[in-house]
Parts: C-alpha cells; structure tokens; sequence
C-alpha cells in the first residue's frame, strides 16, 4: 500500500510538473493547524486535540479564466486525539501524508475547494500513563476520504481557507475514524 501511494503521489507531481510550462502551472506552500478527533459511534469519549500541518500544493488551471482550477497537495499533517480517564491522559499522534485532490472555484479573492484525498500513516506516537507507544501494526496505514473547504486569497498570494476532512476508512480494523478542521495560510507562489 505504501508503494501504491508513493507511485500515485510521483505520477501526479511528475505530470504537473511536465505540464507546467504548457498549462500554467503555480505553486504554493501552506502551514496550518489541524484541530484534529476521531469519530465513532462505539468510541466515546476522546476530546479532539491542535497540531501542526504544512506542505506544498499546485494550481492547474482547467478554464481560462481561472475560474476552475484544480489543486493537487502534498501535506504533513498530524492527526489524533485526546482521552482522559481516572487513570490519566492518553494522547494519540497520527503522522499522515495527505494527498488531497480538490476541484477550486474562484469567485473573485473568495475560493470553494472540494474534493477525495488519499493518506498514508507514517508515524504513531500513543502517549499515556504507561508509556509511549509507537507501534502501527494493526493500523490501516492508508487511507481514503474527503475534503471540503472555503477561504480567501488575495491578488498578492496570500490566502487564508478553512476546510473539514473526514476519513471514510478506520484507523485500525475496530476503530475510529480521523476527523479533523483545518485552518491554512497559504502563499501562491510568482503572484500577479
């Protein structure tokens, strides 16, 4: 599974990257904060916790306009939660690379993004009053899902987006589902 995420991440990035002179191609950085939880109808109980995102992204412009644009992303971002009981706390850190595929509307300086996203689990660090863990097996390390978003980006490139992505695989076979908002600053790169 690993390789096929490898594989469909070098294939998007080498094509864009091909195309970039004929297509138009503008790249971009972002960092952001994940206010990160899981979701499950038999896991009660966990609060949802900050941490970090950062990555790179790509505008590929499919109307002339700019109107419609698609946006490929490469993104560490840290997922998890938090679960206090009598005993203590126990935190969950879940290092993924995502790779979202959303379709962008520009509407003026105000953007609608929609779209699947792919995962692959890089890292756990489960801490608690036992230890630290840093086992994965067990975890589904890929992962599919969703993502949908809003923002605003300025002429000069900065931009500002709010987004939710929710896995639709579990973590682990009985587990729980990642669920995470997001906030982003994002810099388009070579901006008009």
């Amino acid at each position: 599974m690993k390789n096929l995420f490898l594989s469909g991440a070098t294939f998007l990035l080498s094509t864009i990257f091909i195309s970039a002179n004929a297509q138009n191609v503008r790249w971009g950085v972002k960092v952001g904060v994940n206010y990160a939880g899981v979701t499950s109808p038999n896991y009660e109980g966990p609060q949802r916790r900050w941490a970090p995102a950062v990555g790179v992204f790509a505008q590929v412009p499919l109307s002339s306009d700019g109107f419609l644009i698609l946006q490929p992303e490469l993104l560490y971002s840290q997922k998890g939660s938090r679960i206090t009981y009598a005993s203590g706390t126990y935190t969950d850190r879940f290092h993924y690379l995502d790779l979202p595929i959303l379709a962008r509307i520009n509407a003026g300086g105000l953007f609608f993004e929609v779209g699947p996203q792919i995962s692959y689990l890089v890292a756990v660090r489960n801490e608690g009053p036992t230890g630290t863990f840093t086992n994965t097996e067990g975890a589904n390390r890929l992962q599919a899902g969703g993502v949908a978003g809003v923002g605003y980006q300025l002429p000069m490139g900065l931009g500002l987006g709010v987004r939710y992505t929710h896995d639709l695989v579990r973590i682990a076979r009985q587990g729980p589902r990642n669920s995470v908002f997001q906030a982003q600053l994002s810099y388009l790169l070579g901006s008009r």
